[in-house]
């Protein structure tokens, strides 16, 4: 039985939050995988929290690459499967989704404008122009 991943479309853009009602690119992960029962936290034991002010700051993003390369695998382009995390650089800025298969990732939609902005599913075309990394979560 293939899963509805429609519901996780039309979530509305708040940063900070990891729910159906609303969200940032990274809740969107965080719902996407306890959704799923799968134990990732995403969280580093590091005490500066991630807020709204320093969330686009390349320290924030090495963090989150240094984390993702200790809990998960990398993988290419070519070799994604359903879940796969998939990191996306537009316009200078980092943005998270989560690969869903037939060339589709769910992710916010790019620009975010914060309670307006809605997740979505971009088809290959779009995101591969902006791919950067994917990774895998280990078994």
């Amino acid at each position: 039985m293939k899963e509805d991943i429609s519901r996780y479309v039309g979530i509305k853009h708040y940063f900070g939050e990891s729910s159906f009602e609303k969200c940032d690119c990274f809740g969107l992960v965080k719902l996407f995988y306890r959704e799923h029962g799968w134990p990732q936290t995403f969280t580093d034991d590091n005490p500066e929290p991630v807020t709204e002010a320093n969330y686009a700051q390349p320290r924030m993003w090495r963090r989150l690459y240094k984390y993702m390369l200790t809990h998960f695998e990398r993988v290419k382009y070519d070799d994604l499967q359903f879940g796969d995390v998939v990191i996306m650089q537009v316009n200078l800025c980092m943005h998270m989704g989560i690969y869903v298969g037939y060339g589709k990732v769910l992710g916010m939609e790019i620009p975010t404008v914060y309670g307006q902005s809605e997740s979505t599913l971009y088809t290959r075309p779009w995101w591969t122009r902006v791919f950067k990394y994917a990774f895998r979560r280990r078994p």
